[in-house]
């Protein structure tokens, strides 16, 4: 069966509407520079109106340090730049921090990962700071053991702890649920890519977004 063809018919199935088909491409690179101190920069692109226009620009970089146990903590700064199309534009300023741990990890390259992210959030053009938590777990099982190609499983959920005047609603933001695939394409560079269904909860119709997502990421140290 040719799989990527079936996906794309998926997301060509789907309501123009309500829905929309995405995708978001980003380059990462993170990990240890120094001993203990992390560091961690990424650049993304976002496309929707099905594939058709660039609507989002994403810059973020942070710093942070590993604790006992490969517990991670870190914090850093996030650019957003957001076409909204009919040359309306606005820009995101947002810092961030983040706990990030492995729940289980075996010997045979299995692990489960849990990162737990708090964001502050000031759009150009508004006056209240947002606060944001995004709860996020990860799966990886490789096929051939530790290293190897196999398949990956992520969800985020996303709290907004306030209303903003720029329309932040206080509650149950949004839900991103993504499978895929990883493959290992050096010791220290892998490519992801896969669907991510993106449900956003929003005033009337809740959009359920369909989005190609393809990220390639380099560990550092």
């Amino acid at each position: 069966m040719d799989y990527t063809r079936l996906i794309f018919s998926l997301l060509a199935a789907a309501p123009a509407a309500a829905q929309d088909v995405q995708s978001w491409t980003t380059l990462v690179a993170q990990g240890p520079v120094d001993g203990k101190l992390l560091g961690w920069a990424e650049v993304q692109g976002r496309f929707s109106h099905d594939i058709s226009r660039f609507s989002v620009g994403i810059g973020r970089v942070g710093i942070g340090v590993r604790l006992q146990r490969d517990i991670d903590l870190m914090a850093g700064y996030q650019f957003q730049h957001n076409d909204l199309g009919g040359g309306r534009t606005s820009d995101e300023h947002r810092f961030w921090q983040q706990v990030q741990m492995p729940v289980i990890r075996q010997a045979n390259g299995f692990v489960l990962v849990s990162r737990w992210r708090l964001e502050e959030r000031t759009v150009v053009g508004g006056d209240d700071l947002g606060w944001r938590l995004r709860m996020q777990w990860r799966v990886q099982k490789p096929l051939n053991g530790k290293g190897s190609a196999g398949p990956l499983l992520q969800s985020e959920t996303f709290f907004a702890l306030n209303s903003t005047d720029w329309g932040a609603r206080a509650g149950f933001d949004q839900q991103r649920s993504f499978i895929g695939w990883i493959q290992p394409l050096s010791p220290h560079l892998n490519l992801e890519a896969g669907y991510m269904h993106v449900y956003l909860n929003r005033p009337g119709r809740n959009p359920g977004n369909h989005v190609l997502n393809v990220t390639l990421n380099r560990r550092l140290g």
